[in-house]
């Protein structure tokens, strides 16, 4: 794989990886907004039961009426517990998302990593090499001059 190929694969693991962390991000958003939407049920629910017992004497067709308006109420905070637990469960799926982006591009990295040492050690044996080579025409040269 040649360097910048490399380099490419290392910009788009990053893009992908930023992009899941930001999906975390909107996942953890989610569900922050569905819990306080449930939490606002909830309460509203518990201020119509408190009030439902200071006003106890009413008549039967208000309280069918009452009775109806809490039953659609504790539809609706079983139906937004069941969003919360799904966006709760995104949340687990995304983690486990970025987690295997950032675990990609850590290897990428890693291998970038590996070629520049040993590209490192190619060089410096190569002026090694040369120095030695150098050296060795520097003494027979000397030798040569000293006959």
């Amino acid at each position: 794989m040649k360097r910048r190929t490399l380099g490419v694969l290392i910009e788009q693991a990053q893009r992908m990886r930023d992009d899941a962390a930001q999906r975390v991000a909107g996942a953890h958003r989610a569900v922050d907004a569905a819990q306080q939407t449930l939490d606002t049920l909830s309460n509203y629910r518990d201020e119509q039961t408190q009030g439902a017992h200071g006003r106890a004497a009413l008549a039967a067709p208000l309280l069918r009426v009452r009775e109806r308006f809490a039953r659609k109420l504790d539809g609706a905070i079983v139906e937004q517990t069941q969003v919360r637990n799904a966006l709760q469960d995104a949340i687990a799926h995304r983690r486990d998302e970025l987690v295997e982006r950032q675990q990609r591009l850590l290897a990428f990295r890693t291998l970038q990593t590996r070629r520049d040492a040993l590209e490192a050690r190619r060089q410096q044996r190569l002026a090694q090499r040369e120095t030695d080579e150098i050296a060795a025409r520097r003494y027979a040269q000397r030798e040569t001059e000293s006959k």
